[in-house]
């Protein structure tokens, strides 16, 4: 587990394939609930500023010339580490972490958690890869979690 956070300089992420706004939304809705904190940054005015309803921010987002060339951005606390995703499409939910924030077991199980919480909400498994753009074909997977047969696997 620990080549897995090797501290290269990059981060690592956390994504779900073949996505839409509804598996988006209800990842963000799900880390809500069960996450130790949250944040959410936005340059939408007309939204709350601290507490804006998911759907909100991705109508306005995907939907709304005013939000054209713009994101906002989300992060989630589980124990010591943060994650965070800035949404860029909706044909892949990403999140990212860096590798330091996973010191120790406590790391490592916040990590875990964390992406069993997006596989469920999402109903879609979750990988953990490399720093990338976007997911390739081939790429290697580090850990991921299939919601459907409850299994977690790791290099």
């Amino acid at each position: 587990m620990c080549d897995v956070f090797h501290l290269d300089g990059s981060l690592r992420d956390i994504r779900v394939l073949d996505t839409t706004r509804v598996e988006w939304i209800a990842v963000l809705e799900r880390l809500r609930a069960v996450a130790d904190e949250t944040e959410v940054e936005h340059p939408y005015p007309q939204l709350d500023p601290v507490h804006p309803a998911i759907t909100d921010l991705f109508r306005v987002w995907a939907d709304e010339p005013e939000g054209e060339g713009t994101s906002f951005a989300f992060r989630a606390r589980f124990g010591a580490v943060w994650f965070f995703a800035l949404p860029l499409w909706e044909e892949e939910v990403e999140f990212s972490v860096w590798p330091e924030d996973v010191l120790d077991g406590a790391g490592v199980a916040a990590l875990l958690r964390f992406l069993v919480e997006v596989a469920t909400a999402s109903q879609r498994q979750a990988l953990l890869t490399g720093e990338t753009v976007r997911y390739y074909p081939g790429m290697l997977t580090l850990i991921s979690h299939d919601p459907a047969a409850g299994i977690t696997s790791h290099i």
